[in-house]
């Protein structure tokens, strides 16, 4: 019986195998990522400052020579003016930067989530993709502020739905607030330019120190010596109240006042006068095409590292809107954390502190965005109430000299430092061209949106729009993530030099 056929194959050459795989491997990754872009993810570039400084166009980074600190300043994408400057720190006031040797970046590229808002609406404050009402081959990337069905208007810098002014909670305030003073950044020889602190009270390099504080004694803060400020005469009846509520022995407050905007100044010279206390709607990254500044913003947010080494006594933070005062006590004998109004012996709000109190760096928030005092400590809001609405009856401008103070904390047998120290305001939205939502209310119909840009001054959006309203099939997507930012780099070998883009990893974030 002959032997059964049998078959046989020859091996396949190794170097052919591999290369085979790299190949296949290589088509299965660009049918993946063809797969991926068409249905799930895809990258849009910013070009244009209508969302800065949350989301930036091109842009030339610069670092304040003086404090160090880092900003962007919008650019032409096309050269159609000069982008060498000077232009301003929005910290310190140094006027004179120089922006001829900053290299010029892309804007910021995004990875969108196409699918986003295939199951639901997009949420109120959500920054979103979508299609140009008037080219729709054109991708725009705003906040979307009014959902389909409501009337949306803009009044006095704040948004209103159905007549309703609109509170942002926590999460929403964070992408939206705009830092007008880091105490972590502040020019050598100048301690003083936005903060003024009382004598026990030690500056670090981010914030401040109380080691030997005052002690109680009897008396009134009325009573007690001056300080050697001309800060102590700026004080309102509203920050006495405050003090003196307590009982008959008052505790001594060492205080640090907010003094107000930055001054200008060239370095050389002596800082010019001082305006009011409250920050004006400034945008930095406007600063080579247009001077943005046209109202002042009173919806400001304080932000803190508090660490309490030891004593018995309280810390204080107290915020003023123009209107009234608010101020938040942190009892560190009965654990307490109290928020009081204006001339009101009875707290809004008391709750302990169950978490270690000694010690340990908490991170305290407090706002006054949008008609609404809110607290949170380590990023949970504790404490959070609507605010009746206020006509410009009443309302006081103040300065650094006279008027209320704007933002200021102090102590009382206590050893406390503050570090991280950042002052925020709110977007005002301005009127822009007024066509939509300005005026009167606009009216949204089924499966229509209205949307605004961070950078109000400067944005084209709902507001001006010849349609103000966005249709639900226009929506591309939700940005999740600043991906691939590049900056400009060069090689140099001998007489020869190559102009590169490099990564810039710093700029690489999640959008929330």
């Amino acid at each position: 019986m002959s032997e059964p056929d049998q078959q046989t194959v020859a091996p396949q050459p190794r170097h052919e195998g591999g290369l085979r795989y790299v190949v296949e491997s290589l088509i299965s990754l660009a049918i993946a990522v063809l797969l991926v872009r068409s249905f799930a993810v895809e990258g849009y570039i910013i070009s244009t400052g209508s969302m800065a400084p949350y989301l930036l166009g091109y842009h030339k980074q610069v670092v304040c020579p003086d404090c160090r600190f880092s900003f962007a300043v919008g650019v032409p994408v096309d050269e159609t003016y000069e982008s060498n400057g000077p232009v301003s720190c929005p910290n310190c006031g140094q006027t004179q930067i120089d922006l001829e040797h900053v290299p010029r970046n892309e804007g910021d590229q995004l990875l969108v989530q196409k699918l986003a808002y295939l199951f639901r609406q997009p949420n109120r404050w959500e920054v979103v993709v979508f299609q140009n009402p008037s080219r729709p081959v054109q991708a725009y990337v705003k906040r979307v502020v009014g959902l389909p069905g409501e009337a949306i208007q803009v009044n006095a810098g704040d948004v209103f739905i159905n007549g309703d002014l609109i509170r942002k909670n926590l999460a929403e305030q964070r992408s939206t607030r705009i830092p007008i003073c880091s105490q972590q950044h502040h020019p050598d020889g100048w301690d003083d330019l936005r903060w003024q602190a009382d004598e026990p009270w030690q500056t670090l390099s981010n914030g401040f120190d109380l080691r030997n504080p005052k002690r109680e004694r009897g008396g009134t803060v009325q009573d007690s010596p001056k300080r050697g400020s001309s800060e102590e005469s700026a004080l309102t009846d509203t920050a006495n109240h405050f003090e003196s509520k307590t009982s008959a022995t008052q505790p001594t407050f060492d205080w640090v006042n907010y003094r107000g905007d930055a001054p200008q100044r060239d370095g050389t010279k002596l800082p010019k006068a001082r305006g009011p206390q409250w920050p004006a709607d400034d945008y930095a990254y406007n600063g080579l095409s247009e001077r943005s500044s046209r109202f002042w913003s009173r919806d400001l947010m304080s932000s803190m590292q508090l660490e309490l080494h030891s004593g018995r006594g309280e810390f204080i933070l107290v915020m003023h809107d123009g209107w009234e005062a608010f101020e938040l006590r942190l009892n560190a004998d009965t654990r307490e954390l109290s928020l009081y109004a204006a001339n009101n012996d009875k707290p809004l709000h008391v709750t302990k502190l169950a978490n270690q109190l000694w010690r340990r760096q908490m991170l305290l928030e407090m706002s006054l965005f949008d008609r609404q005092i809110l607290v949170a400590i380590d990023g949970d809001t504790i404490f959070s109430q609507k605010l009746p609405l206020r006509t410009n009856e009443g309302l006081t401008v103040g300065n650094a000299e006279s008027g209320p103070v704007a933002v200021r904390f102090g102590a009382s047998d206590l050893q406390v430092s503050v570090r991280d120290l950042v002052l925020y305001r709110d977007v005002y939205y301005t009127r822009g061209d007024a066509k939509h939502g300005v005026k009167e209310p606009h009216q949204l119909g089924d499966n229509e949106y209205f949307f605004l840009g961070d950078n109000s001054p400067v944005s084209l959006d709902s507001r001006s729009w010849p349609d103000a309203v966005v249709q639900d099939h226009m929506l591309l997507g939700k940005p999740f993530m600043v991906h691939l930012p590049s900056q400009p780099g060069r090689i140099k070998l001998g007489s020869s030099e190559w102009h590169i883009r490099v990564p810039d990893w710093g700029r690489i974030r999640y959008i929330r």
